[in-house]
Formats: C-alpha cells, sequence, structure tokens
C-alpha cells in the first residue's frame, strides 16, 4: 500500500488538532494517494426501524406552548394551548385548533411547559462507555488516553461501540435531545461503523451520523502507531462511506449520512472530502475549528473558516458545521452569514478540558450548542444553554468591574439561550422544520411537568425551562410523533439488557486503564505527534482547604 509521507513540523507549531481528536496526525499527510487494500465487506446495516410508538394522531392538551413565529422572529408562549400532531408533523397549534382526526389520542398536559426537542449539533456518542472515568481531564490527555487515536481504542470491540453509542443516545432522549449531529470518529473497522450505524438506527433519535475519515490508532501495534490504512483515496473507508450512501437515509429519514472530514495540507488534498459530500449528495459535514494560531504550514485546520473560504469550499448546498469556534472572529462571522454555515459552541467542554472560549460570544448569530463528550459531562442541552448563558454574561460584565462599576443590563437573555439549543440547532442543519414548534414542524416534542419545587408557580416558561429545570423534570419526549419518553421513562426499549450489555463494555475499559502505564502511553503519543514539553503550560490550581493555607 501507497505510504503517506510526514514531515515534522516546525517546532514554534501548536498542537490544538491533535488536541481536538488528534486531527495533527491527519494534517501531517502531504498526499492522499490511492489505497489499494481490499474493499469493505458487505454492508449488515438495520432496516428501516423506529423506536417506539407506531405514529398516530396525538393532542397534547392544556400545557404552556413554547412556539416559535417566523413573522416576528420571535418565540410565541401560547398559555393553556393544544398541540396537534399528526403521524411526523404538527399540524395545529394554538389556543384553540378546531376539530382533531377520529381516533385522536388526548394527553392532558396541564400544568406542562411544551418545548421542541433540543439539538444538539456536535457529540461523540461511541465514547460514553469512558463516562466518569477521569472527571479532571484536560484536552491533552484526552488525546493521548481516550480519542479515537489513543492506545485503548485497540481493545474495543464492536459490541463495546454498540452498546456505547446507544446508550449515549439514550442519555440524549431522556434529556429531551431528539436532534443529535453525531461526530462517529470510531471508525476502527467496517464493523465497528456497522456496529455505530446500527445503534444510531435502533435507537429512536434524529441522528445526523458524520462518519468520520481519518488515521486511528494501529490495531496490530501495541506501541502508539496511526494506521492510515482506508483514509487514502479509494480506501475502504471511502469505499464504505459510498455504501452507505447509496442506504441513507434510514428509519423513514430520521437517520442521515454526512461527513466529518478534516484532512488537506493543500486545495487539491481537502477537495476529495468536500466533492465526496457533494457527489454523495451527505447531509453535513462537520469539521472541528480550534482555531489557535498554529503556524501557516499545519494546514487548513489553523483558520479553518478562511482557508475553505479561499478555496471555494464554503459555498456548498450541504451545511457545515464546525465545532468549538474557540477563536472565532467577526471575519469568521461574516463568511459564516455569507455562506450560512454555523459554529456548534460546546461551553461544557470547552470550560472542561480548558481549551477555552474567550470569543464564542462574537458568533453566537450563527452558532448552536453541542454537549461533544458524554463520557465526562452531561449530554442534555439545558446545562449547556445555562453554561452558556452565565459564562457569557460574566465574560462580557467582567470589563465593567475592572473599571470598579456595575453593570446595568446583562449581556444575554434566556430566551437567546433557549433559541441556541433549539431554533439554532435546526437553521445549523438547514433544517428549519426541527428545533421549533409550530405548523409543519417535525413532531419532535418534549415536555416539563411543573409538578416540583422548582418551578410550579412559573411565570416565564423559558426561565423555568433554562434556569431551574433539569432533565428529571421532562415527563413526555416524542420524535417524529412517536413517544420515545413517556411519563418520565423511556419507551421500546430492553432497559435491562441496554444496561448489562452497556456495564460490561465499561467495566472492561475500566479494568484495562486501571492496567495501563499511563506515562509511557503519554511519552510514545507525544513523541510520535512532535509535542513537547515548551507547548504545554501548567495552570494554577485553587485550594478549598483551610489547612492548606
Amino acid at each position: 500500500m501507497a505510504t503517506l509521507s510526514k514531515p515534522k513540523p516546525s517546532r514554534r507549531a501548536w498542537i490544538p488538532l491533535a488536541l481536538c481528536c488528534a486531527a495533527l496526525a491527519f494534517l501531517q499527510a502531504s498526499a492522499l494517494p490511492v489505497d489499494t487494500t481490499d474493499p469493505v465487506t458487505p454492508l449488515n446495516i438495520a432496516a428501516a426501524h423506529s423506536r417506539g410508538s407506531k405514529p398516530t394522531s396525538i393532542l397534547l392538551k392544556g400545557g404552556t406552548i413554547i412556539a416559535y413565529n417566523d413573522q416576528e422572529h420571535d418565540l410565541d408562549i401560547i398559555r393553556d394551548g393544544s398541540l396537534l400532531i399528526v403521524n411526523d408533523r404538527i399540524t395545529a397549534v394554538g389556543k384553540d385548533i378546531g376539530d382533531v382526526p377520529a381516533g385522536t389520542e388526548i394527553v392532558d398536559v396541564a400544568g406542562g411547559i411544551i418545548t421542541p426537542g433540543f439539538v444538539d449539533t456536535h457529540k461523540h456518542s461511541w465514547q460514553h462507555l469512558y463516562q466518569t472515568m477521569e472527571p479532571d481531564i484536560t484536552l491533552g490527555e484526552y488525546v493521548w488516553k481516550y480519542s479515537s487515536t489513543a492506545k485503548i481504542t485497540m481493545h474495543l470491540d464492536v459490541q463495546d461501540i454498540y452498546s456505547s453509542t446507544k446508550m449515549s443516545l439514550m442519555d440524549s432522549l431522556n434529556g429531551g435531545v431528539t436532534s443529535i449531529l453525531d461526530h462517529g470518529h470510531a471508525t476502527f473497522t467496517p464493523k465497528h461503523i456497522e456496529g455505530m450505524m446500527n445503534a444510531t438506527i435502533e435507537s429512536g433519535a434524529r441522528v445526523w451520523q458524520a462518519y468520520t475519515v481519518m488515521p486511528v490508532h494501529s490495531r496490530k501495534e501495541d506501541k502508539f502507531k496511526l494506521d492510515y490504512t482506508g483514509v487514502n483515496r479509494n480506501g475502504w473507508r471511502w469505499k464504505q462511506l459510498q455504501a452507505l450512501a447509496k442506504q441513507a437515509p434510514w428509519a423513514d429519514g430520521r437517520v442521515q449520512l454526512g461527513l466529518a472530514w478534516e484532512s488537506g495540507r493543500t486545495v487539491q488534498e481537502a477537495r476529495h472530502g468536500f466533492e465526496q459530500a457533494r457527489d454523495l449528495n451527505l447531509s453535513v459535514v462537520t469539521v472541528h475549528h480550534v482555531g489557535f494560531p498554529i503556524q501557516p504550514d499545519s494546514g487548513y485546520m489553523a483558520k479553518p473558516i478562511y482557508q475553505l473560504n479561499e478555496w471555494g469550499f464554503l459555498n456548498s448546498t450541504y451545511p457545515i458545521v464546525f465545532s468549538h469556534g474557540t477563536l472565532v472572529d467577526g471575519g469568521d462571522l461574516s463568511l459564516l452569514r455569507k455562506n450560512n454555515h454555523f459554529v456548534s459552541v460546546t461551553p461544557e467542554s470547552e470550560h472542561h478540558f480548558a481549551h477555552g472560549q474567550l470569543f464564542a460570544h462574537r458568533v453566537l448569530t450563527q452558532g448552536a450548542l453541542g454537549t461533544d463528550v458524554s463520557a465526562t459531562f452531561s449530554s442534555d442541552m439545558i446545562t449547556q444553554m445555562r453554561l452558556q448563558l452565565q459564562s457569557t454574561r460574566n465574560l462580557l460584565a467582567n470589563p465593567v468591574h475592572y473599571n470598579m462599576r456595575y453593570a446595568n443590563n446583562t449581556a444575554m437573555t434566556v430566551k437567546q439561550a433557549f433559541l441556541l439549543g433549539t431554533r439554532n440547532g435546526g437553521l445549523a442543519l438547514h433544517r428549519p422544520d426541527i428545533g421549533v414548534i409550530k405548523k409543519g414542524a417535525k413532531a419532535d416534542v418534549v415536555v416539563f411537568s411543573s409538578d416540583n419545587p422548582a418551578f410550579s408557580a412559573f411565570y416565564d416558561p423559558v426561565a423555568a425551562v433554562v434556569l431551574h429545570s433539569h432533565v428529571g423534570h421532562i415527563q413526555h419526549v416524542l420524535v417524529d410523533g412517536r413517544w420515545v419518553k413517556r411519563d418520565f421513562k423511556l419507551q421500546g426499549v430492553d432497559w435491562p439488557k441496554i444496561k448489562a450489555d452497556f456495564e460490561a463494555a465499561a467495566r472492561k475499559v475500566q479494568k484495562i486503564s486501571d492496567n495501563e502505564d499511563w506515562a509511557a502511553v503519554r511519552q510514545e503519543t507525544w513523541s510520535a505527534l512532535h509535542v513537547t514539553d515548551d507547548m504545554e503550560e501548567a495552570v494554577p490550581r485553587v485550594s478549598v482547604d483551610p489547612s492548606q493555607l
């Protein structure tokens, strides 16, 4: 097989690409030659399958509805309203919707809050099996411990990926997240990808599964080594993507196929992925954008929005979603607006992994929210909306405080936070019919119960959801007009089996981790990726123990 030449980058170059799923290794490739490996085995992807009840006619009656008014470009609060669902669409919403079809199921939601299903525009579902293993991890540690290029992935079999992906999507649905852009970089072998796809289709969630073409850790080497098999032109990954595209979409359109693509030091190399997305009629392309000041010779990931625009790839019919956008600027915003693309801001991830969120507020008009890695923190969008709201308020008020003044206004409203977690997510995916409640929208609906101490006498339903609610308050969830959660319980799943399978996968990984020499793994990985000590810097650690003073 033809091999990729890998020139050593400048010592002064920073490493945030490696710190974003080890994409630096991909950018070190100077060419994408033809791959002559065996073709991918025949696909074994589940037939169209929809979890939950059969779609029919459902009337949600008596709740407070957070609808969207296209004419006013604003939320429309309807108190004591009704929402009619026929099959997979919302057909009527309002105070008085008139007659309903014969046989309509009438569900009393008086006192509840009806919202659109939340939209998560950046998630790596397959990594759920690492949950709680590294609560204090940074982005650098993540790369050499648990990313798709980490050594530990050698031990993950197809069942592990299937169980982890399925449990992560159950976590999303339980939290009212009905639409997910899944950056699925568990592309270790064709069978692993089939497992991930089958779990996605069976989950009942609305998912854009972004097939990832990038090198992964070799499954044959004990020490760190990247395997480029299948990445090159006509490699098995591209062949499998092409075969999947012939099948897509699945589950009556609920599961769509996309591409996660971030390779190429030149326009010729980068073009391949974007042309594949166009030719295969893929539903989305997603690209990591940490945006640190990488040297210009480190590939287009240094400033992907600028560079892709320069190369003409932003002028696409499919949406491009840039995840994180840590150092995006006003120029990025202008290009995003011009080409109708969005940044997926993942506030909990950017705070947790310490890759920062200094300038995300600059592009929120072209921004949506994501969760990133459910192994390390929450899968729900309530947390993301709340954290983005309060961190933005704090960030923009700090200069006023430095001047010994107090702020007499707030930099961001709860309504704006709510829109980031709902409608903006739909717009990021070029789907104005999701993330909103209006006539003709997809019947992806969440009902919050107010029968709790947190907001039993709410005045503002948006504030109740963004500032006071949690996942335990979510009573009902529908996707495509099907119940996937009802009366606080997930529907249509064999929970004992899902739990047992996931626990087996997680316990296996935990045992492997306990016996791993992580210091050696770090040294091997950083040496291979040309990461040196002068590229990292420690931050001061706080103390909460009075005895340490």
